[in-house]
């Protein structure tokens, strides 16, 4: 670590309600009939998005991205996994990764806390500090820690996906007013990565076709 000064401003505490066991129950357990199945998950998508929907809007206008973009990421990303999860995940590497570099290099048993995903709209700590500027290898530990609060209260999570995503939007060249087809291709890149050439994203786009063919969609949902 460098002992970087760095400060993360989540000073909005306001959130969604977050996806929990019950939840998860209630998706994969109980059938239509009985309130659950894939209606549930999908109402919950719905619900989050509305709520969300002026931190979306706000995102999208500081980005100059499409609202329904964001949305879109965000209805997608949303759910399946408890929250939970990802905090016990994160405190089991910090404890694995907690020792001397020659001991974390070659007798740890887990991935890096960095690589931990946080947030109602799942993102790795290392890709929101690429997306903020910083070197995660940079970040002492506290630093990931406060990080990772901070992606669990939406407007944060929602304002560093909507950075990620003119990020990518511009490593494509698509910095003027974005239309549908580049949306496909901005979509298909936040689910496989920015390491891929343009054309390899084009052989696949299935995840920004998903969000075009669910635009009205989430229009409707932003209103």
């Amino acid at each position: 670590m460098n002992g970087i000064t760095v400060t993360f401003d989540c000073k909005n505490k306001f959130r969604a309600p977050t996806w929990g066991l019950v939840d998860l129950f209630k998706w994969k357990v109980l059938s239509k009939q009985l309130g659950g199945g894939i209606d549930y998950i999908q109402e919950f998508k719905n619900a989050w998005v509305r709520f969300n929907k002026q931190n979306i809007r706000a995102a999208a206008q500081k980005q100059r991205l499409p609202a329904e973009l964001i949305a879109g990421v965000c209805w997608i990303e949303v759910a399946g996994d408890p929250n939970f999860i990802d905090r016990v995940a994160f405190i089991a590497r910090l404890i694995d990764w907690s020792g001397p570099s020659i001991v974390d290099k070659t007798l740890t048993q887990t991935s890096p806390p960095e690589k931990t995903s946080f947030g109602s709209v799942s993102m790795q700590l290392r890709t929101a500090a690429h997306t903020l500027g910083l070197n995660p290898a940079d970040l002492s530990l506290l630093q990931l820690t406060q990080l990772a609060s901070c992606l669990e209260y939406d407007a944060f999570n929602i304002d560093i996906v909507a950075r990620h995503l003119r990020q990518l939007a511009n490593q494509d060249g698509f910095t003027g007013e974005i239309n549908r087809d580049q949306v496909r291709i901005i979509g298909a890149r936040y689910n496989r990565g920015s390491a891929l050439t343009l054309d390899a994203i084009r052989k696949n786009t299935s995840y920004g076709d998903f969000i075009v063919s669910n635009w009205n969609h989430y229009s409707q949902l932003l209103w």
